[in-house]
């Protein structure tokens, strides 16, 4: 969504590192679902018919990896065309397993949450706290989404 400053900085960092370790790949479109998963559909579609050598897509959000999914899904691109998303769901997981999607950037909850109270306590005390807190991210594939770390942060208990 085009003024949330996560999908801003994360597309801003995607790019910075396309251009920094590929430069030889070309950036062909930078466009917005719009909190929208056929928006992200269409959009996708449009851009696999418009670039038959497409080498991926990245999505900064989960909506757009599902639409981008869906649309790597019924082109038949699994394997072909890269996508890397944002976030996780019952449908990402699938896509990632069935090899649509190559990998998620997935945050930990529990982490940002206990984080985010620490640093508000620390806050209310009159401490010194940093103006922002690295909680960080994991990168999700295949090869690792069974390990318990990671299959804690894409099933999370919840009782």
């Amino acid at each position: 969504l085009p003024g949330a400053g996560s999908l801003e900085q994360r597309a801003q960092g995607f790019k910075e590192q396309l251009a920094a370790k590929y430069p030889g790949l070309k950036l062909v479109a930078d466009k917005y679902a719009d909190g929208q998963a056929t928006t992200g559909l269409n959009i996708a579609t449009d851009l696999i018919t418009a670039n038959p050598n497409l080498k991926g897509i990245f999505a900064s959000n989960l909506i757009m990896a599902q639409g981008v999914g869906q649309a790597i899904a019924e082109n038949s691109l699994a394997g072909k065309v890269g996508l890397v998303g944002f976030d996780s769901d019952e449908k990402l997981i699938k896509f990632l397993n069935d090899g649509v999607i190559s990998a998620l950037v997935v945050q930990d909850p529990y982490r940002m949450g206990y984080d985010g109270i620490k640093t508000a306590l620390a806050a209310s005390k009159g401490e010194k706290v940093e103006a922002n807190v690295d909680t960080g991210a994991n990168l999700v594939t295949k090869a690792n989404m069974k390990d318990p770390k990671i299959d804690a942060l894409l099933n999370p208990k919840l009782d």
